[in-house]
């Protein structure tokens, strides 16, 4: 089976920069993937995720969506139709008064009828938990709010792909939380995640997490792989999730556990296995 998504030989470098912000990069996605991207302020991580959506093209190299290619005119349509994008700050995705009528916007210009439009909004607007705030003007709304009606204005296009790109970062708990529980939904329903994200909690739960550095990847595993090196972590500006980081601290005194935790819920979880058979 081909990859939904390939990267091959891509780098790429921005006008004003001396240096590239990605080095040829050749990497592979499967449909239904969920995938964290890891790295500190200017690893290339965003670079990726908009080289992916088509935002951006490489100078090097090709980035292929289900078979349409980025840099063709002709097929970027087809990308962004598969690709959705969800940014740091929502205010930057709202063009219309209310709800209703911004989630409307994206469905006219993919040329939805009008009938299919308007029960495409009933039906993701309840499935985000937004259909009581349709006639809500977005500005008027807090944080999270505001995350779930991009959410569901993307999500009504019906790509194969959402990308978060640090989109809990302006957030609080509570907030983060609900976004959090909103991407495991629309995965459990076969829809693709990628975060782009500085956020550990968010990383533990992917399938897949990769570590940007320096516009490289430096490491690409499933997170109990990738979360065993503290020191990859550390060199990369990342830090250490606590669970995590007591787990080694444990080991080091003599209390290892069959599988790293990397939640304190699997924390608790093994260190009361570890008691019982002691």
């Amino acid at each position: 089976m081909s990859a939904f998504i390939e990267l091959k030989e891509v780098s790429f470098q921005y006008e004003e920069s001396m240096d590239l912000a990605l080095h040829d990069l050749t990497i592979s996605f499967n449909r239904k993937e969920w995938v964290s991207i890891l790295g500190r302020n200017g690893s290339g991580k965003s670079t990726f995720g908009r080289l992916i959506n088509g935002l951006l093209t490489p100078q090097q190299g090709r980035v292929i969506v289900d078979g349409f290619h980025t840099s063709s005119e002709e097929e970027l349509w087809q990308v962004r139709k598969r690709v959705g994008m969800i940014f740091q700050n929502p205010d930057h995705q709202f063009v219309a008064t209310t709800v209703r009528d911004d989630i409307a916007f994206g469905l006219e210009n993919q040329g939805i009828p009008r009938d299919e439009m308007i029960s495409r909004i009933e039906k993701y607007s309840q499935l985000i938990g937004i259909s009581h705030l349709l006639d809500a003007e977005p500005h008027r709304l807090s944080g999270g709010q505001k995350q779930r009606v991009a959410i569901a204005g993307i999500i009504a296009l019906e790509p194969d792909l959402i990308i978060f790109d640090e989109a809990t970062s302006m957030l609080d708990p509570s907030g983060r939380k609900d976004v959090m529980k909103t991407m495991k939904m629309l995965h459990d329903r076969g829809m693709a995640i990628m975060t782009i994200t500085h956020d550990m909690e968010e990383a533990v739960i992917a399938e897949r997490v990769l570590i940007f550095e320096n516009g490289q990847i430096k490491a690409d595993g499933p997170p109990k792989e990738v979360f065993q090196s503290s020191e990859q972590l550390e060199a990369a500006g990342l830090k250490v999730p606590f669970s995590v980081r007591l787990a080694h601290e444990l080991e080091q005194k003599g209390i290892c556990f069959e599988l790293l935790p990397l939640t304190e819920g699997e924390l608790v979880q093994a260190l009361w296995t570890y008691h019982s058979k002691a």
